[in-house]
């Protein structure tokens, strides 16, 4: 489970609470700020109707996360996916505002994912961010933006580029 330190915001990743143990004091590493960890998983499936949805489609929990930290800041609700599967369960479900899709997921390309989302009426009005980190050439890029996406990143994205094409795409 990942666990949020109140004072300095650092994020760990923890080993779950065994299934007898509700609350445990944790003491950050970062700060020596001790606060207390619950049993109790947040409810991700709720999102705040007044705030924008970003849904964030990629296999690497690693790099899920990492997206996540980087838009730590927004003031949006903020889902994940591993997979193109997952991601359209989530769409059936939420009204979401910005895809964030690699293009290598495990049980579909990404390239597809987007052009089937395409294909249907009620996803015309969502913003799509196509990213990848392996299909970098000019071309990839020019695919991606042919399957239907809005925009394309590499990657090895700085922060603040992806920050500025998420504004311009939530426009």
């Amino acid at each position: 489970m990942i666990i949020q330190c109140p004072a300095c915001k650092s994020r760990y990743r923890s080993k779950p609470l065994p299934e007898t143990v509700k609350t445990a004091q944790v003491k950050c590493p970062k700060c020596n700020q001790q606060f207390q960890v619950s049993q109790e998983p947040a409810d991700e499936n709720v999102v705040d109707s007044n705030k924008q949805t970003i849904l964030v489609v990629d296999d690497a929990r690693f790099f899920r996360e990492l997206l996540l930290d980087l838009l730590e800041g927004r003031d949006a609700n903020m889902l994940t996916a591993d997979s193109a599967t997952e991601a359209l369960n989530s769409l059936e479900q939420k009204k979401v505002d910005l895809l964030i899709v690699d293009i290598n997921l495990p049980d579909k390309n990404g390239l597809d994912l987007i052009r089937e989302l395409r294909a249907e009426e009620r996803f015309s009005n969502l913003k799509i961010l196509c990213i990848s980190g392996v299909y970098r050439k000019d071309d990839d890029a020019r695919k991606a933006l042919h399957a239907g996406a809005d925009d394309f990143i590499s990657k090895s994205f700085k922060p603040e580029e992806l920050n500025a094409r998420i504004d311009k795409l939530l426009k």
